[in-house]
């Protein structure tokens, strides 16, 4: 089941996305940008992964890269951290959302660690919806802590019966 993201009461348990995260640190989806707000000002049941965390972390480390990087490839971002005074500079605007993130545990939301059962039931959960294996391991955690809802602008996670999808429509 899909629903819109803005009429989230916050009665249920939810878990979040790394796009949702993205869209705020982003600022390009004022949806997603408003329910992490109300998320900080309520006692919201908000839960994340440490995968979540992760895949935030690199994608902000990759666009902060692309400010000193004329094609941005692992590669160069690797050497590009070797550089001392560079890494500093690349590494701000991650560390600033990583500081947002806190603030946001602080506000109740809990970081679920992936546990290595979770990567077998995440295959599992790849062969049986089609997910791709990051995804699978996210609605794996989802599964064990007995989470049924997810803020997401992932359309794959459809195909998943059983699950509400809470998506930011604009």
């Amino acid at each position: 089941m899909q629903k819109n993201l803005r009429y989230f009461n916050g009665k249920e348990a939810i878990f979040i996305d790394s796009n949702i995260f993205l869209h705020h640190a982003f600022d390009i989806n004022h949806v997603s940008v408003e329910f992490l707000n109300m998320a900080e000002l309520h006692n919201l049941k908000i839960y994340t992964s440490s995968l979540v965390l992760e895949e935030v972390s690199f994608k902000l480390l990759m666009q902060s890269a692309s400010n000193f990087l004329d094609k941005v490839t692992v590669p160069k971002v690797k050497t590009l951290l070797h550089n001392e005074k560079k890494r500093e500079q690349v590494l701000d605007s991650v560390l600033k959302y990583m500081g947002y993130i806190a603030l946001l545990k602080e506000s109740g939301m809990t970081v679920l660690e992936l546990k290595d059962s979770d990567i077998m039931t995440a295959l599992q959960k790849t062969m049986e919806y089609g997910l791709i294996t990051a995804d699978a391991a996210h609605y794996a955690v989802m599964e064990r802590k007995g989470i049924r809802h997810i803020a997401t602008g992932d359309n794959d996670f459809k195909s998943v019966p059983g699950l509400t999808l809470w998506m930011p429509v604009v």
